[in-house]
């Protein structure tokens, strides 16, 4: 199964974002993602949050032909799209991406990365028309396709035992730590890279405009 939440953050080409979704099996709306899945004409499998932010004359049509809403508390601990997450590992999936979730306050931007970190074992991606974010814990083999620069960094304490092959600044076998930022803007020197870890959770973000 491939699951994709859509969450409440900007989606500005919809016609990119619909075209990604082609290929999952079951769709999460994330309370007001539930705008861009009216915005696409999907109906989403399921609608998961406090519904604080939804549309709700579209919220209402989804109850009218059954499609399940899963209503949290406002004052919760877990933000809307961790509840997703949560929902979609139990589903033991094949993937998970995530789209609407690379835009707006810095802190929820940067809480989202961390969601991705819940997915252990499960290819798990943020993705928008410029931009694909993923975490590695051990290795991760990414295709250039027509991204521009990549960005290794880490989202642990420390990340060791890095190594890289396919990138024109190569890693090997080394460490990268909290507050350094030499994995910053890194590019391909090859159709695809291959990227291992031995421990720790490395972010890898590739981006179409440099």
């Amino acid at each position: 199964m491939h699951i994709a939440i859509i969450a409440n953050g900007e989606i500005n080409d919809y016609a990119a974002t619909h075209k990604k979704l082609q290929n999952t099996t079951h769709i999460v709306a994330c309370d007001g993602g539930l705008r861009h899945a009216k915005a696409m004409d999907i109906w989403p499998d399921i609608i998961i949050g406090d519904l604080d932010s939804a549309l709700p004359d579209y919220l209402s049509a989804c109850k009218l032909i059954g499609i399940p809403i899963h209503i949290y508390p406002t004052e919760k601990d877990d933000t809307d799209l961790a509840l997703a997450m949560l929902y979609a590992l139990e589903k033991s999936p094949s993937s998970i991406l995530i789209v609407g979730a690379l835009s707006g306050r810095a802190d929820h931007q940067l809480a989202n990365f961390h969601v991705l970190t819940m997915a252990k074992g499960i290819p798990a991606e943020i993705w928008d028309e410029n931009t694909s974010v993923q975490i590695i814990h051990d290795k991760l083999c990414l295709p250039k396709e027509d991204y521009q620069t990549i960005s290794l960094i880490p989202l642990s304490t420390e990340v060791m035992g890095i190594t890289t092959r396919g990138l024109a600044y190569p890693l090997n076998d080394e460490t990268l730590r909290l507050g350094v930022v030499r994995g910053v803007s890194n590019c391909f020197s090859a159709n695809e890279a291959l990227i291992t870890v031995e421990s720790g959770a490395l972010l890898a973000i590739r981006c179409r405009k440099g």
